[in-house]
């Protein structure tokens, strides 16, 4: 209910800490594959959080943390290896 609520206010900065990690695997490709592509058409500022690195690939950049550090930061593709645990992406507003 709260992922709809933020939704429809139409902010302009979303923030999602770990929302997916819960959901069917169904929902979960619903939410990185067509809602946070479609926050950023809309030139929305969406920051997700999250250990899946199976959707790496929708971030613009990533922030890879390991024991409060920044271990890696850089554009996604740049990024050869998966990023474990503690990483932190960001599709970062269009323009």
């Amino acid at each position: 209910m709260a992922l709809l609520t933020a939704y429809l206010e139409d902010r302009p900065i979303y923030l999602f800490d770990e929302w997916a990690a819960d959901q069917d695997p169904q929902f979960r490709e619903v939410f990185y594959s067509k809602m946070l592509p479609e926050l950023k058409a809309r030139g929305k500022t969406v920051v997700v959080i999250s250990h899946d690195d199976h959707y790496y690939f929708v971030a613009d950049r990533i922030v890879k943390l390991e024991y409060g550090r920044v271990e890696y930061e850089g554009d996604a593709e740049a990024q050869a290896r998966p990023v474990s645990a503690g990483a932190a992406l960001a599709a970062a507003e269009s323009g």
